[in-house]
């Protein structure tokens, strides 16, 4: 759902539509602020956080990795 909705608001972007992406971006802002706050980490730190996060989704989005072949 999430790498549809980042690909959705770039589809829509291009048509002149920046509400959904401004309110994709305004989501966004909350799971980083709700994580800052948890983790109480800089901003460097937050982002390798999420960096790991993105890469999981990615390969899972792909079909990677394949446990067990």
């Amino acid at each position: 759902m999430q790498i549809r909705r980042y690909a959705g608001v770039a589809a829509v972007g291009t048509q002149g539509d920046d509400l959904t992406g401004e309110a994709v971006r305004a989501g966004w802002m909350r799971i980083w602020e709700t994580v800052h706050l948890a983790l109480g980490a800089d901003a460097d730190r937050i982002a390798r956080f999420f960096a790991c996060g993105m890469l999981g989704n990615t390969l899972t989005a792909i079909g990677l990795p394949r446990r067990g072949k």
